[in-house]
């Protein structure tokens, strides 16, 4: 239980430092971008220390959501009628 909290806090850390706030992405390509890297970062926690922290979970879904709702809004615009 004490090492998940550490391994939480430095998650957190590592994601402060790396990541903005996937709100704040402009471009498909850099959510992609810290979707990869998040990516990597949970396969390395997984892999060293069996241990996926919730809220690296959290922050890719937040990616992917940003992802999704980029890819439906440039959808509307090249499929809307005029």
């Amino acid at each position: 239980m004490e090492n998940s909290k550490k391994l939480d806090k430095e998650f957190k850390k590592i994601a402060k430092n790396r990541f903005i706030d996937p709100q704040s992405c402009t471009q498909l390509r850099q959510t992609r971008e810290y979707m990869s890297e998040l990516h990597e970062i949970i396969k390395h926690f997984e892999q060293k220390f069996q241990y996926i922290p919730s809220s690296a979970q959290e922050l890719f879904n937040e990616y992917h959501t940003r992802q999704e709702r980029m890819l439906f809004e440039q959808y509307k615009k090249d499929y809307s009628v005029e």
